[in-house]
């Protein structure tokens, strides 16, 4: 038997039907809770907080740009260069919300390290806002 003999025997046999759906349908007035119901919520509260003032986001991008280009540094010299890159786009992450983002999508693989630095920049932006209200 030919390729093309096989191909038109495969065409001419009836295609199975899909096995019947097993969950139910959604019901009106039930709401479906989406799973990132978490991360909205603490987009929430990140923007509860008050902005920090330009002079100090410029001087936290500045710092945060500064551990970035040693941590490049670090790929190629020895010391930590990783460990420095992250802790740099934290630094970053403090002042740019794109920053943020990203950190919180790449890191989302490893929620045990994400929590680590969700936690260092919380503690940044903390004694923040602590030295700018101590100024005042």
């Amino acid at each position: 038997m030919s390729v093309p003999e096989r191909y038109h025997q495969a065409l001419a046999q009836p295609l199975e039907s899909s096995p019947p759906r097993e969950d139910p349908p959604p019901q009106p007035g039930l709401a479906v809770v989406p799973p990132a119901l978490e991360e909205t919520q603490a987009r929430r509260l990140r923007k509860l907080r008050r902005p920090l003032p330009l002079w100090v986001r410029i001087l936290v991008l500045l710092a945060g740009w500064i551990v970035v280009l040693v941590g490049i540094a670090g790929l190629v010299l020895p010391g930590p260069g990783t460990v420095t890159i992250v802790i740099g786009a934290a630094i970053l992450s403090v002042a740019s919300e794109l920053a943020y983002e990203w950190m919180r999508k790449s890191l989302s693989r490893w929620p045990k390290i994400w929590d680590r630095v969700e936690g260092f920049r919380d503690g940044i932006l903390d004694r923040l806002h602590e030295m700018l209200r101590r100024k005042r």
